[in-house]
């Protein structure tokens, strides 16, 4: 007679124990999803505004690096709203009198050795050396060409103010040749134009474009390369998009301290809705 052992039967699970451990992962994959769910909502919304963080504090970085090569006192906060400045390339100081023995000075100066500002055309001795001219530089015969953005223009002594306002083509005029020691200037092709002013720590910019930064509410441009004279033309590049809100102040600076340019952005993506708002402030040099 054959016994069989019933033991080797009755091992493994009962429906109802499979049920049971079902239940229970069941129960502890809920619980674990319920604990781990913040954190990771957490994460992903950080890494969203990271992003949101990056692409503001970009724009406003790539703003107030050109902002602060602004010729002083030319910075203005127009309607729009937009800010806009008239860009330097390069400055320096000049010497008010040049050496009359020197074969190389072709301009009226070298009669009576002293600069005029004056006089149509002239040249002056620059203290130092230039530093960030581009190789080809622009010049012109006359005031137009300035005007005309033909070629590249000096300026002296802007204070912003009536009589000395480069807006107004107070104190503008063509340069018709440079090197790194010399430049000549010529203030002829517009009746009646004479420097203003001197400067009285002898100080001289060179100027290329005007740019400015205008908001619609949703984005931002930069304009450049318009005649800011007459305000219209130019070209237009996209600097940053996803905006709600933005706006531009300046407090204009006094004879003991810096104007200040303070931009404020909100980024936000509808999509996500997330949004951050960054501040950013530069200094800008208000000594003409």
């Amino acid at each position: 007679m054959i016994r069989h052992n019933s033991s080797i039967y009755n091992k493994g699970f009962t429906l109802i124990e499979l049920i049971i451990v079902i239940l229970i992962t069941s129960i502890l994959s809920g619980v674990l999803l319920t604990i781990m769910s913040g954190p990771m909502t957490q994460f992903v919304q950080v890494e969203q505004r990271a992003n949101l963080v990056d692409i503001a504090e970009t724009a406003l970085l790539r703003m107030t690096r050109e902002i602060r090569l602004a010729l002083p006192n030319s910075i203005r906060v127009n309607a729009g709203p937009e800010i806009e400045f008239i860009r330097t390339v390069d400055g320096g100081r000049y010497r008010s009198k040049v050496d009359p023995t020197d074969a190389n000075i072709q301009c009226s100066s070298k009669s009576d050795e002293k600069l005029s500002f004056s006089r149509d055309t002239d040249c002056f001795e620059i203290m130092g050396a230039l530093q960030n001219l581009p190789g080809t530089i622009l010049t012109g015969s006359n005031q137009t060409a300035c005007l005309n953005q033909t070629a590249l223009c000096l300026v002296i002594f802007n204070t912003g103010q009536s009589g000395a306002n480069v807006y107004a083509l107070d104190n503008i005029a063509a340069i018709s040749a440079i090197n790194s020691t010399r430049i000549t200037f010529d203030n002829s092709g517009v009746a009646g134009f004479k420097f203003p002013h001197k400067s009285p720590q002898q100080r001289f910019f060179i100027i290329d474009t005007p740019v400015k930064f205008t908001c619609d509410g949703t984005k931002i441009d930069r304009v450049f390369n318009y005649n800011f004279f007459a305000g219209t033309g130019g070209t237009s590049n996209l600097l940053v998009n996803q905006l709600s809100n933005c706006t531009f102040t300046y407090n204009a600076g006094t004879a003991t301290r810096a104007g200040l340019v303070t931009i404020s952005i909100t980024v936000r993506d509808n999509d996500l809705g997330q949004q951050v708002t960054l501040l950013q402030q530069a200094h800008v040099d208000n000594q003409p």
